[in-house]
């Protein structure tokens, strides 16, 4: 059984563990930036591994060897089965399996880790590791089986992913105490106007939403402070310096009353429905992938 795989020299698990890591990484060069020793032993393995497969799986593509098509779907293949063998060979060892989970930074904070510890106590010997991605790369690396779990926007699943609705993720306009002066009547429209804006500007579809609803009421978005991610603009709320628009899950971190609430229907335009989405070859090849995938489905619903 397997004599053709084993009939010839070339194939090993290093030489493949290369192949991941070129695909990773993108090149050789990326891979082993500033050490032409290793890039050229990497070159030397990858061009071992075309002449025992008899197809190249790699070229030069101006000054950097990237992989080709069969280098890219034979590193995907190696990735399952070697990821299949770090388990098993936990599970003989009787040593922890870890599950690599992909979201936004704000959902990590305020959805992910407060409820994580749940999964841990059902699964013993399991942990997780938690990654902070944009959902393009969310994507990108549930596709490609270099995450096991991601949570995504509904309208940014791709082709092959399987996925379950954990819920809306709805957002609040929030006025510090601080700005709300005594009778001035808040609204959506005043404080676009007239108060000093917090907001995040990472989230290409959030910040394209929030324009839309500023033209809608003829006014002009001018952000005061712009974030990199929900969880600073919440910093910025809290300074008592700004208003914001955030997501709902996060308000329970302030204190009762240190903030007005907005209310306006135009923000019910940047709802979005979060995705709990995974690779069915990850279900297949890792234990109890299915069986949490459940569990993060329940304990993970907004």
């Amino acid at each position: 059984m397997f004599e053709a795989l084993f009939s010839e020299r070339g194939l090993s698990l290093d030489r493949l563990k290369v192949l991941i890591e070129v695909r990773d990484a993108g090149s050789i060069a990326q891979a082993v930036p500033g050490d032409p020793v290793r890039q050229s032993q990497y070159s030397r393995q990858l061009r071992e591994l075309s002449e025992f497969f008899g197809c190249e799986v790699a070229q030069r593509r101006g000054k950097l060897l990237k992989l080709t098509a069969q280098g890219e779907r034979l590193a995907e293949l190696t990735r399952e089965h070697l990821r299949s063998l770090e388990d098993f060979r936990a599970e003989c060892k009787e040593q922890s399996v870890a599950f690599t989970l992909g979201a936004g930074d704000s959902l990590i904070q305020w959805l992910v880790i407060p409820r994580l510890g749940k999964v841990i106590d059902e699964f013993p010997g399991t942990h997780f590791a938690t990654t902070n991605l944009r959902t393009n790369e969310i994507v990108q690396q549930l596709t490609e089986c270099r995450l096991d779990f991601g949570i995504i926007r509904k309208n940014a699943m791709a082709p092959g992913l399987k996925s379950v609705s954990l819920g809306v993720v709805s957002y609040v306009a929030l006025v510090p105490e601080a700005l709300a002066k005594p009778k001035t009547k808040l609204s959506l429209r005043h404080a676009l106007e007239s108060l000093p804006l917090a907001t995040q500007t990472a989230d290409g579809q959030f910040t394209s939403s929030l324009r839309e609803i500023a033209k809608t009421l003829e006014v002009a978005v001018s952000p005061a402070l712009a974030c990199q991610s929900f969880p600073q603009t919440m910093a910025a709320l809290r300074s008592g310096r700004f208003w914001a628009i955030v997501p709902e899950i996060a308000v329970r971190e302030l204190p009762n009353g240190a903030v007005h609430r907005l209310s306006d229907p135009l923000l019910q335009s940047l709802d979005r429905e979060a995705m709990l989405a995974w690779n069915p070859r990850v279900i297949r090849v890792r234990p109890n992938a299915a069986k949490i995938a459940t569990r993060l489905e329940d304990l993970l619903a907004i």
